[in-house]
Order: structure tokens, then sequence, then C-alpha cells
């Protein structure tokens, strides 16, 4: 089910989906003005890409039935910009014809947030029918030949373009490191415009069975 919401987490400087601060690219989640440079999440050293299995494994595609949805995914980083203003923010990286996974996020199997973003409406628009996604509908990620399955639970649409710095920062608590295993994905919304953000959480098919 599809429903406006305003979630209410930690602050977090974050952002993805986009080339232009100013959304023309669908970016967003930087610092403020009076701010310097912030990494979009700790940890701020690069992430090492080799690690044991049993620390969790890299999502190189996802598939999702409901939508017919089949795409690869690239590990996104992020780098420094500055906006009209001169200040200074940290925007992730782009990818294109392919979602993304967040590369500060958690990775499949070791618990905790495994994000995921992707354009709407440009760079092959992988992520354009996440607002068709139903409740109970599954997501199914991939390493190399290994599968995790998960269950939508919540569909959201949060204002962004014209929103205050703080529902921004409470937009972009979804996409902050948590303890509870989940797979967060993330665009932009509507489909002709960036002015809002379509957020699906899912949770792993064992964890969404059991509170049903």
């Amino acid at each position: 089910m599809l429903r406006k919401v305003t979630p209410i987490h930690r602050r977090t400087l974050l952002m993805f989906c986009g080339t232009s601060i100013l959304l023309a690219g669908c970016g967003w989640w930087g610092s403020s003005e009076a701010e310097e440079a912030v990494a979009p999440a700790i940890p701020i050293g690069k992430p090492s890409l080799v690690r044991p299995i049993e620390q969790g494994v890299l999502p190189d595609r996802i598939e999702m039935p409901s939508i017919n949805l089949k795409t690869d995914i690239v590990a996104l980083g992020w780098h420094p910009a500055r906006n009209d203003a001169g200040a200074i923010f940290s925007e992730w990286d782009v990818a294109y014809n392919a979602a993304g996974w967040h590369k500060n996020s958690a990775l499949l199997g070791q618990g905790g947030n495994v994000v995921l973003s992707g354009h709407n409406n440009i760079a092959g628009a992988v992520f354009r029918e996440l607002d068709q996604l139903k409740k109970g509908d599954e997501a199914i990620v991939w390493s190399g030949g290994r599968r995790f399955r998960y269950l939508i639970e919540n569909v959201m649409i949060v204002p962004e373009k014209y929103a205050s710095q703080e529902q921004r920062e409470e937009n972009a608590s979804w996409i902050q490191p948590l303890e509870d295993d989940r797979l967060t994905l993330v665009s932009c919304w509507p489909r002709d415009d960036n002015s809002h953000r379509i957020i699906v959480v899912a949770r792993p098919e064992e964890i969404a069975t059991a509170q049903n």
C-alpha cells in the first residue's frame, strides 16, 4: 500500500540518486550551507569489498517479479561537490542502467540495512516502477549463486524538493545504518519530476513471515 509518511529518526546527512543538489538529476541529502563537507555516513573510510563470507556478501543483481524488474547492482561511493551557495557537501555517485548499493550500508547476510538506490526517469530508470509495489511483493537479491528473498513491508512517499532541511534529514534517516535486518530501496518520485522521494522497506522472508 502506498502512503505518505514523515519518518522521525536520528539526524543524518546523506544523499543518493543524483547529479545535482538542485535535483536536475535527482540529487539529494547533502549538508546544509553552514556545514563543511561530511561523508554520507560512518564509516568515513572507503570500505573493503573483500570480506569473509560470514561477514556478508556483495549484492550483484536484483529481481522484483511484480514489476518485471531485473537489473544489475553496482557498488556506489561518494564524492565532494559544491552547491550554488559555495557550500561543500558529499554527493553519492550515480549508477547508470543499474541499481546502486551504498558502500556504507550492510552486506547481504550481515544483518542491518542493505540500501539500494536507482533512477526513476534517467540513466535506465531501473526503479521507475517502485510506486507499483504492494505489501507482500517479493524482492530477490543475488550475490553470485546465493539468493536472498525479501518481502515488501512498506512503500512511502516523502516530500523533498520543497521540504525543510529538517524534513530532508528525516528522509535521509531511512538509509542510515540500522540494527534490524532490512532491504531499503530509494528513488525519486513522481515519474515526470523529482520533487519527492519514494522509499521501499522490505524484510527477509523468514522475518516477514514470522511477523504475520
